[in-house]
């Protein structure tokens, strides 16, 4: 098993990241999000902090900021030379995500066999497992001491078949500081269904069961997920789970060394 997964670049700001964790943990403004570093509030960080970070790493992510004006300052920081790909936010909380959540998995019949877990601490061979089903989704791997809890409140839930094969995974973590923007809130991801799968409605199924047995064990009171607005797959899993687009709010990568980052 790899600690780390990616290119060469990915790998080495992976480590980077984890190498700067406690720095990270300490500014409320900012949170590790395992592959990538994000910025919650640019104007507050300062933007010459923010190319700072950017310069350094090749890739950070401004987490649900305004669309418009934040493009607008980076194209006039940037111009044409770097890549902003953006994510649509979707947010909820308790009361509206987890009725919905409930609906999903009530209404979601598994084959006969088929075993759904949720891990705050998984072994290395679940990690592993989820780390290459995220990879045949297009979804890049988040490094398995994230995964281990060992930073910060982590939560992989994996839905294996009758032959113990991976066939649904997704992971939340509580990455926010408790004095920053997004104070309690969890961030949750990285949904992947093993093609075999598919058309099975297993991504809901799998995030429902992710926010819901994340809410027993952190006590969330926000969850944030992300999609691109032509993933129409993504956002209708996120939807029927209860969570709703924030209109105008996106997550947005500065991307300084080109090249795809995630799905």
């Amino acid at each position: 098993m790899s600690e780390y997964m990616g290119n060469e670049h990915a790998v080495a700001l992976q480590k980077a990241i984890r190498s700067r964790a406690t720095e990270i943990a300490a500014n409320p403004l900012l949170a590790n999000g395992g592959r990538i570093l994000n910025i919650l509030d640019p104007d507050a960080y300062g933007w010459a902090n923010v190319v700072r970070d950017a310069e350094r790493d090749g890739f950070i992510g401004l987490t649900m900021v305004d669309r418009d004006s934040t493009l607008s300052q980076l194209n006039a920081q940037y111009g044409n030379e770097v890549e902003f790909p953006y994510w649509e936010a979707f947010t909820g909380n308790p009361d509206s995500v987890l009725v919905e959540c409930s609906k999903v998995i009530s209404e979601t019949e598994l084959p006969k066999g088929w075993v759904i877990k949720s891990h705050t601490h998984p072994d290395e061979t679940i990690i592993h497992q989820s780390q290459v089903l995220n990879q045949e989704n297009g979804v890049a791997p988040t490094p398995a001491y994230y995964l281990r809890g060992e930073q910060l409140p982590s939560m992989l839930t994996c839905l294996l078949d009758n032959k113990g094969n991976m066939a649904a995974c997704a992971s939340a973590t509580m990455r926010y500081h408790s004095s920053g923007p997004l104070s309690n809130w969890l961030f949750a991801g990285g949904v992947s269904v093993n093609p075999e799968h598919r058309r099975m409605g297993l991504g809901s199924y799998v995030n429902a069961k992710l926010l819901e047995d994340s809410q027993n064990s952190f006590e969330w009171s926000s969850v944030l997920e992300q999609a691109k607005s032509d993933n129409a797959a993504s956002v209708g899993m996120i939807k029927r789970c209860g969570l709703r687009r924030q209109p105008g709010k996106v997550t947005i990568v500065i991307n300084t060394q080109g090249g795809y980052l995630t799905r």
